[in-house]
């Protein structure tokens, strides 16, 4: 099932056209569909980064407690083409899943790999949503807010939705003190992977503990578990480098897809500055 809404803002468009650029390339992470980055645990094989990523949606479901809900809606927030919304519903067949990008490219992907009553695919903006108040039981955010340059706003837009005692859970990339407080390498790192992308910048850690939207949040988790990435993000340098001599030689390089490329070259590289970049994932319960 889909949803389509009108096209995005302009200062939005960017975003939407990244998406919609670099399908193919996403294509070369993951078959599934899975665009962000793994979770390690012990036991599993680093060399293989289907399980891990399939980790990942376990911890943001566990961190939800989606395992306590008889029935119910949970939103996936800035979802890709689905690709974790289909996991969930297969783990969780007595929920609801609304998953919400806004790349028109992306809800087709979506609808063309799975087609569910339990999922249904929404195009437009996090910051505007189309669901009634207090109508959801959970959200998510997997490496999405990331994209928003007013994160308290597109939080209190989730809030308005979710019924008290509901949670979201956000994971992202987090820069740990302001920009201009960081070395001149690194600010060259980070904004090599930022803009290219499509992401204004990455939010300081600090500000985000305190998002409360007027009291109706309350920070109940976080998680730094960086070093738990390392393994799948290893597996970025040597994919991107492949693709782009294959798109190279097919002469079919859009502009997103070489900046895509450009930006998770410096995935690395970003990743050691420990100094001033971690990986959260932060758990807030709705008041």
């Amino acid at each position: 099932m889909s949803n389509t809404m009108g096209d995005p803002p302009d200062d939005r468009r960017p975003i939407s056209d990244y998406y919609n650029e670099t399908l193919v390339d996403y294509d070369v992470w993951s078959r599934e569909g899975y665009l962000h980055f793994g979770y390690w645990r012990p036991w599993l094989n680093p060399l293989r980064r289907q399980p891990m990523l399939e980790e990942m949606n376990r911890l943001v479901f566990s961190r939800l407690g989606l395992d306590t809900l008889s029935s119910g809606k949970v939103l996936d927030l800035g979802c890709g083409v689905g690709a974790v919304s289909r996991f969930g519903s297969r783990l969780f067949p007595q929920l609801e899943f609304c998953a919400m990008t806004i790349s028109p490219g992306q809800v087709a992907d979506a609808r063309r790999r799975h087609r569910s009553e339990q999922v249904t695919y929404y195009c437009g903006d996090y910051h505007s949503l189309p669901f009634s108040d207090e109508s959801a039981d959970r959200a998510f955010y997997l490496e999405s807010l990331c994209h928003s340059q007013d994160p308290e706003a597109a939080l209190a837009e989730t809030v308005r939705v979710l019924r008290p005692g509901g949670r979201i859970v956000l994971t992202d990339g987090f820069i740990t003190r302001p920009l201009d407080k960081t070395s001149r390498l690194f600010q060259h790192v980070v904004k090599s992977v930022a803009h290219n992308w499509a992401v204004p910048m990455f939010h300081e850690i600090e500000l985000a503990r305190r998002w409360n939207c007027d009291s109706r949040l309350r920070l109940i988790d976080d998680y730094e578990c960086g070093w738990r990435l390392g393994p799948s993000a290893l597996h970025a340098a040597h994919l991107s480098a492949l693709h782009g001599l294959r798109l190279l030689w097919q002469r079919k390089v859009a502009a997103w897809q070489w900046k895509h490329l450009t930006a998770s070259a410096y995935t690395i590289a970003l990743g050691l500055y420990r100094k001033y970049f971690r990986y959260h994932l932060l758990a807030f319960e709705r008041q």
